[in-house]
């Protein structure tokens, strides 16, 4: 694609280089406008409620956002002033960005909210065609009537999003959804393009002589984080001293670092790293955990899996759960286990599984990520441009 066109690009914090899509928007618009917006409140982030300005692949400017302080424990009771607040500055500031540079191609995001904002901006005249890549779905269903009920409302958002000019979904459980409850036509044709991943030198690993654990992601009950301190006693008595590194913040923090303080497992929390910093990181590790919770009310069970995607571009072989689409292509290729998480006794043989046949199971978690190469799959959806 030529640098021929504008973008203005919205994004909640830490989601918006996932799957490499902001680095592949700056390197093929000529004028990039990011939105990101903060949500959880993540230890060692520096910057929340930003617009960053690029021309031809460079960050010439930086705007702060207003922003209301990121209070954990008001975070749901909070969402609808600072939705207004978010509204008012994507269309104040996209209406200043559409006088200053007179014209703005493309309005993107991967929100159904901030795609209503798109629509809305489409509607006044500031930005000519509106994408939304459908990353998720938030099924009504949850323990805490405040978030039930922000699911609901934002599943009305979802729904009239779901007529922007251009809608690709991650996985077509999402765009299937919608055709189950008769938003889509059966024969609708929408594009599926997932998450993408990068693109390293593949580098052979052999048997581990320690095993060290990786997970990177908001730190939630729902992920799946303390799969390993629940197997604690097993793991160091089949394996000797074993290690856990955790990348990333977010709302279940402390609880997670009380589950480790209690646990033999030797663990390092990094907190949210900036930038690829978190490579480093993970390239220590040997086995890459998204043991998703199989509450029917987890998010996880519609998504498509980042994090995953990011331990098998680096040939770290992953034991996931058995919820996700994506669990399919791991089992099939043998990137990894698949587990129940019902089963006490699955991720300890799982875990030997792996390591039994580590450079099997290494080169075909490698193998994988090449599939989803970001410079391959991401062009589609911006074909038109």
């Amino acid at each position: 694609m030529r640098r021929s066109k504008s973008i203005i690009y919205v994004n909640y914090s830490p989601y918006e280089n996932s799957g490499k899509i902001l680095d592949y928007i700056v390197e093929n618009f000529q004028k990039v406008f990011v939105f990101s917006i903060g949500f959880h409140n993540l230890r060692n982030k520096r910057n929340y409620n930003t617009l960053e300005i690029y021309f031809d692949g460079n960050l010439q400017r930086t705007f702060s956002l207003f922003q209301i302080p990121l209070i954990q424990k008001f975070v749901f009771l909070l969402i609808p002033i600072r939705s207004i607040i978010t509204c008012l500055e994507v269309i104040l500031f996209s209406s200043w960005l559409r006088m200053k540079y007179n014209s703005i191609d493309i309005y993107f995001t991967v929100n159904a909210f901030t795609a209503w904002i798109g629509s809305l901006l489409k509607g006044i005249g500031v930005v000519d065609k509106t994408i939304f890549w459908v990353w998720d779905y938030y099924p009504p269903l949850h323990e805490n009537k405040i978030v039930m009920l922000m699911r609901f409302i934002y599943w009305q958002f979802d729904k009239i999003s779901s007529y922007s000019d251009t809608v690709t979904f991650v996985n077509r459980r999402l765009l299937n959804l919608r055709k189950d409850i008769g938003i889509f036509q059966k024969n609708a044709k929408h594009k599926i393009i997932p998450i993408g991943t990068d693109r390293f030198p593949f580098i052979k690993k052999y048997k581990p002589d320690r095993i060290v654990f990786g997970f990177i992601g908001v730190l939630k009950k729902s992920q799946g984080v303390v799969t390993v301190f629940d197997n604690d006693d097993t793991l160091l008595d089949e394996f000797g001293d074993v290690g856990y590194e955790i990348i990333g913040s977010g709302p279940d923090e402390n609880y997670i670092k009380e589950r480790a303080k209690k646990s033999k497992i030797n663990t390092t929390f990094y907190g949210y790293l900036e930038g690829e910093s978190f490579n480093e990181v993970l390239k220590k590790c040997s086995i890459g955990i998204a043991t998703y919770d199989s509450d029917v009310s987890n998010v996880s069970h519609y998504g498509d899996p980042g994090k995953i995607k990011r331990y098998l571009s680096l040939g770290m072989p992953v034991i996931t759960t058995d919820i996700l689409e994506f669990a399919e292509e791991v089992e099939k290729t043998e990137a990894g286990i698949v587990i129940n998480s019902k089963d006490p006794r699955a991720f300890v043989e799982a875990v030997k599984k792996i390591i039994s046949r580590y450079s099997f199971y290494s080169k075909n978690a490698y193998t994988l990520s090449q599939k989803f190469y970001y410079k391959k799959i991401y062009p589609s959806m911006f074909s038109f441009a």
